[in-house]
């Protein structure tokens, strides 16, 4: 789970329900990754946040075989490059579920300020911070494949960034 690595979070596509598989061909392959999971509660096992992603984090000589796993569909691309995720997102991504909060994904969110969470559960994850009715959320906002990730927070836990102008 050390996210130190010099090597840029890209995004891997995987085909439809094909996430767990491709997540044990990168295992066996000893290629780093991530597959973020909840659970919903109309379902009793645990399912992608991001169906059809997986953040990996391979190392230079490795990218080339990530063309070959069983079950996905490439890296994501952006600009004829490969898509890269901000280390920053994966750890507030990894606080978030590790949480054990309940969370929604939001295909279309609206950004609004970025923050920073000071205290509890979620403390140090940054993200934007929307009102969805009379709820606040803290939204962490997946530019690079369309989705948010949300969470219920108090407000009192949360603060404007330093570096927001």
């Amino acid at each position: 789970m050390n996210d130190a690595s010099p090597n840029p979070w890209l995004v891997l596509r995987t085909r439809s329900r094909q996430e767990n598989v491709v997540q044990e061909v990168l295992r066996q392959r000893q290629i780093h990754s991530y597959l973020p999971k909840h659970r919903e509660a109309a379902k009793p096992t645990e399912t992608a946040l991001f169906p059809g992603y997986i953040f990996v984090q391979p190392r230079p000589e490795q990218v080339s075989a990530l063309r070959t796993v069983r079950g996905s569909c490439g890296l994501l691309m952006s600009c004829g490059r490969h898509a890269q995720v901000a280390a920053n997102d994966v750890l507030a991504i990894r606080i978030m579920v590790g949480s054990g909060a309940p969370l929604d994904v939001h295909a279309d969110l609206v950004a609004g300020q970025p923050m920073e969470v000071i205290a509890g559960p979620f403390k140090h994850a940054q993200g934007q911070f929307v009102s969805v009715g009379r709820q606040r959320r803290l939204v962490i906002n997946l530019h690079l494949i369309g989705r948010g990730l949300s969470v219920e927070i108090d407000a009192a836990h949360v603060r404007p960034l330093a570096n927001a102008a």
